[in-house]
């Protein structure tokens, strides 16, 4: 059921953690379909949405789409969106490697910031679940956040609706685990493990990636 205009674009604030209120958001593609195009420019001022992740589209792609929508096209014309061409196969090395270029452009610019992809379900779904459990939100939490993206308009590209569950939730959490079991005791540990041995980011950038989203 369809509860309000945000939730059936997928736009939210994710506030879990250490994320700081008002710095991280995520949803659909906002300029993608005239159908949710003015409910996510409305809701993304509101946000004061300062730069954006784009996880599906190329660089050429977003700046034919983005001409339609002034507050995305600003922020493309000031070197604030992204642009990161990323697949659904999480596990590859190319997806790694935009994620890495993602969380720097993080560290590299100011928030609040926006995350989305097409649906804003499948990639960006993955992509927040990392930053949440990186920045120590409950487990329960991280999962209640995935799975509140298959009450929106669009549709998974992987899952089907009726099968989006608990076990595909930690199915897709344990990308980051190799064979450790996840818990709510490590699963902060794991998330930074992750972001230091396969996505290779440095030390000192995960201090930077938390100070940015703790906003400290």
């Amino acid at each position: 059921m369809i509860l309000s205009d945000a939730q059936s674009v997928n736009f939210r604030e994710i506030r879990m953690g250490n994320i700081a209120p008002g710095i991280l958001y995520r949803s659909s593609h906002p300029i993608k379909d005239l159908m949710q195009e003015k409910t996510i420019s409305i809701l993304a001022n509101n946000a004061r949405i300062a730069a954006v992740l784009n996880l599906c589209d190329n660089s050429t792609g977003i700046s034919s789409k983005a001409f339609f929508a002034p507050w995305y096209n600003s922020l493309l014309n000031k070197n604030k969106v992204i642009a990161l061409d990323m697949d659904f196969s999480v596990t590859n090395d190319r997806f790694k490697r935009k994620l890495k270029e993602g969380l720097k452009f993080i560290i590299d610019t100011e928030g609040p910031w926006l995350v989305h992809c097409h649906a804003g379900v499948d990639r960006t779904g993955f992509v927040c679940m990392v930053l949440e459990a990186f920045m120590g939100a409950k487990l329960d939490d991280v999962i209640d956040d995935y799975l509140l993206s298959f009450n929106s308009i669009f549709k998974s590209s992987i899952y089907e609706a009726q099968k989006a569950d608990l076990q595909v939730a930690m199915k897709l959490l344990s990308v980051m685990s190799d064979s450790i079991t996840i818990t709510e005791q490590n699963l902060q540990q794991i998330a930074e493990i992750y972001l230091l041995k396969k996505i290779g980011l440095s030390p000192s950038e995960i201090e930077l990636l938390k100070e940015k989203l703790a906003d400290t």
